[in-house]
């Protein structure tokens, strides 16, 4: 018995939405980015303030 494949046809709504998580997304992570900078800053001002503390 032949085995029919079928192929799938693209969806244009799931590709719609598929875009606009990946814009939204891009938009959360590009809001994050100075917070996370700031804390990067503070950490590296934290470390350097220990090690002056306490030399190795």
């Amino acid at each position: 018995m032949p085995v029919q494949i079928i192929k799938p046809r693209p969806n244009p709504k799931t590709a719609q939405r598929v875009t606009e998580v990946g814009a939204a997304l891009g938009a959360m992570v590009r809001a994050m980015v100075p917070a996370v900078q700031k804390a990067g800053e503070e950490m590296g001002r934290s470390v350097e303030r220990l090690r002056t503390q306490r030399p190795a």
